[in-house]
């Protein structure tokens, strides 16, 4: 089920408040993963969608990694993992060099639905950037980096 937004709501409470703007992300992300958990709610997994893309783009990402580009600590990345592991989308392969790491590879189950999921953040991007001219996605995606950047410096 989709969520319904209003809104006519959201834009009052920003005109009113003056939202910070990590809370207007924040609702951004909620509503973001409410719509890709509706759209995948077939599957036998309900979460961590972007970290098994992440896997598979890798190509033999280790866990370190892993948690460098989804800026978590280790912990949260285990949690992930065997999530992941334990539905039979993730395999971790000792590393040859090093066999306190472990490489990450997704199963063949998980190859038949990576295209589900890429489709279902590709249809969310639509909808989410709808509207917007191509160079109001590029200065969106601009100024984004720039608060990333602004964030990890601190």
């Amino acid at each position: 089920m989709q969520p319904v937004l209003n809104l006519s709501m959201f834009k009052v409470s920003y005109n009113l408040m003056k939202e910070p703007v990590e809370r207007i992300m924040g609702k951004i992300s909620k509503i973001s993963q409410d719509i890709v958990q509706g759209n995948l709610s077939y599957l036998d997994i309900d979460r961590s969608f972007y970290p098994l893309l992440l896997i598979d783009e890798g190509n033999g990402i280790t866990q370190q990694e892993l948690a460098r580009e989804l800026s978590c600590d280790k912990v949260q990345v285990v949690r992930i993992i065997d999530y992941l592991s334990s539905n039979g989308y993730v395999d971790r392969i000792p590393n040859k060099t090093d066999k306190r790491k472990y490489e990450l590879s997704v199963t063949e189950k998980a190859r038949k639905v990576i295209p589900d999921i890429k489709k279902a953040f590709d249809e969310l991007s639509d909808i989410t950037l709808k509207g917007l001219t191509k160079k109001q996605k590029n200065e969106l995606y601009t100024l984004l980096t720039i608060i990333v950047s602004n964030l990890i410096t601190i």
